[in-house]
């Protein structure tokens, strides 16, 4: 009997231990040292596949209504097919074709970028005199997977947005989540790169991978304990609430016997 109960204090010993403390829970603990930060995020650069809506604007209307698509989806625009249909899919090679001013090479360029660009064109090619471009990305999205309440590929309208509000979009972290290591896999430039972040501190805000961007991927890993237990055992007094189980009938079969 005596081994038993030393069983099940040596049990709950480990246990202790491998919870999860304050310390390694909370988010950006030591924010007040950044608050006062400037910081140059930059912008994101397009890449093929995105999806360009391109709005072209002149004081004559009729004059700039040639080079805008016009297909009347312009307000309805939920699902991929709409989306190309209303704007203008960039190729493989980095190009798009536009109306009159025909092949535009856009990868690698920043929305403001490619306005000036066609602006220019427009100006110097003769087409108007005064013309004003809009450019935005219309299927902006990211994945976030892993260690949080709702996994998954997340579209965004913004440019960019910020780490936290990704995370606030895929659920929040679970608390098996592995909150100092979380990877971001990015691709720029014809290469692959993974960063490793610990949001339990402030200092990545000042990092410009503070901003997550059109196809980023973001993998959240468990902690030991649920890795362990191959996903069985979520937290510290689910395993708590199992040992205290098996010591209990223990105690009785040897109690019957």
């Amino acid at each position: 009997m005596n081994k038993i109960f030393l069983y099940a204090i040596g049990l709950c010993f480990l246990l202790l231990q491998s919870c999860t403390t304050k310390k390694q829970m909370l988010y950006l603990q030591d924010v007040d040292q950044f608050s006062n930060s400037n910081i140059n995020y930059g912008s994101t650069k397009i890449q093929p596949n995105d999806i360009l809506k391109i709005e072209v604007g002149d004081l004559n209307p009729l004059v700039a209504a040639p080079f805008n698509i016009n297909n009347g989806l312009e307000n309805n625009q939920n699902s991929v097919e709409m989306m190309k249909l209303s704007g203008y899919l960039v190729s493989p090679q980095g190009t798009i074709i536009m109306p009159i001013l025909n092949e535009v090479k856009v990868v690698g360029m920043t929305p403001a970028n490619v306005e000036t660009f066609i602006k220019g064109r427009l100006i110097n090619e003769g087409y108007l005199v005064s013309p004003t471009v809009q450019v935005r990305v219309l299927n902006n999205k990211f994945t976030i997977l892993g260690e949080v309440n709702s996994p998954g590929v997340k579209p965004f309208t913004e440019e960019s947005i910020s780490l936290l509000d990704a995370i606030g979009m895929g659920g929040d972290l679970t608390y098996s989540a592995v909150r100092q290591d979380i990877k971001l896999i990015r691709e720029a430039d014809g290469k692959r790169m993974v960063y490793h972040i610990d949001i339990t501190t402030a200092s990545w805000i000042s990092n410009p991978n503070f901003r997550i961007r059109q196809n980023d991927v973001l993998v959240v890993s468990p902690n030991k304990l649920k890795a362990n237990s191959g996903g069985l055992i979520k937290d510290p007094l689910q395993l708590l609430g199992i040992t205290a189980t098996i010591a209990t009938l223990i105690v009785l079969i040897v109690n019957v016997n």
